[in-house]
């Protein structure tokens, strides 16, 4: 497959999925059904203009970051001082600082969508975390939730993607779950961009997370979580019942879990799996633009739908964060 279809499918994959889980972020399965009717928000019965998230405008800024010279964990912290930026001020003329990505010129980047507060709070105190020396305890999504771009840098080998991801997830999320799932996430997506089929893609990347934490106690309860989110995505029986199984997608490890279950159960109907991933009680947004990444890194782009990209409110920076990240590629 082209690289560059995997590379747009993935980050408007994941902004469909942000934007569908958006507005029922904070809604639980009952109330999103009396809304929407009993099989929930869909692309079909969606109302309104898809704005992303906090999840969206993240992952931009950890692109912008990693396309710039020099040390890409800096360059991504600096990037991600911008986008806090972008959730108090109006604009560019009101930073409080000079910025270095080009983000910052859309202007429909400047909107606060329920940021976070462990990234907003870590980055906004100035000092970031390292994988020895955390800066807090946190294992909220904040940290798996914008880390896909690191699977699409082509340049890199799927060892040192872990490397990376788990770095940037550092930044501001401390716990080793937090750790395990970002390395996880982006090594399934560069294993995608190599051309490994879904269920071998995930096997070998846990197989690297495993050798890079060989020695953390979590990894034994992780692999537990991601095995049972297979195997629930091999078996019937109800997606409301088997996405409780795996959590409400709060924390990293859970937001992981389901967006697997939805990627691998649907593989062959992309738009159902990230349908399947928003309705749920839990972090709709989150669990959504993760499957929606995974579902585009495996498949490209041609099940977006149409409408819905052509709404949605950050797309000319989606074009061009896709646009930079596919001429890096060679593609």
């Amino acid at each position: 497959m082209n690289t560059n279809k995997q590379i747009k499918g993935c980050l408007f994959g994941g902004a469909c999925g942000d934007a569908l889980g958006y507005p029922v972020e904070f809604a639980n399965l009952a109330e999103i059904t009396a809304t929407y009717g009993d099989g929930g928000i869909t692309f079909a019965n969606f109302c309104g203009r898809p704005l992303i998230s906090d999840d969206t405008q993240m992952t931009l800024f950890t692109a912008d970051g990693l396309l710039m010279p020099g040390d890409r964990v800096t360059n991504v912290w600096r990037c991600y001082q911008d986008w806090l930026d972008t959730q108090f001020k109006h604009d560019i003329t009101e930073m409080s600082h000079e910025p270095i990505s080009r983000l910052v010129n859309y202007s429909e980047l400047f909107a606060s969508r329920e940021p976070g507060r462990t990234c907003l709070h870590t980055i906004a105190f100035g000092k970031y975390g390292t994988q020895d020396q955390p800066i807090n305890h946190s294992k909220g999504c904040g940290g798996v939730m914008r880390i896909a771009p690191v699977g699409l840098l082509t340049t890199i080998s799927a060892r040192e993607t872990v490397d990376l991801a788990c770095a940037i997830a550092n930044l501001t999320h401390g716990h080793p779950l937090s750790s395990l799932a970002s390395g996880l996430m982006a090594a399934l997506i560069r294993l995608a961009l190599q051309g490994q089929p879904i269920a071998v893609a995930i096997q070998q990347a846990m197989q690297l997370v495993e050798e890079k934490f060989a020695s953390y106690a979590e990894l034994a309860s992780f692999r537990q979580l991601i095995a049972l989110s297979i195997s629930l995505a091999g078996q019937p029986g109800s997606d409301q019942a088997n996405l409780a199984q795996l959590g409400s997608g709060w924390v990293a490890e859970e937001t992981l879990a389901i967006a697997l279950y939805c990627a691998l159960k649907y593989y062959d109907d992309p738009r159902r799996a990230v349908e399947v991933a928003v309705n749920h009680d839990g972090d709709s947004d989150s669990t959504g633009a993760l499957t929606g990444q995974i579902c585009g890194a495996f498949a490209g782009d041609d099940w977006l739908p149409t409408t819905f990209v052509q709404q949605l409110d950050a797309k000319e920076v989606l074009a061009a964060i896709t646009d930079s990240l596919s001429k890096a590629a060679g593609d």
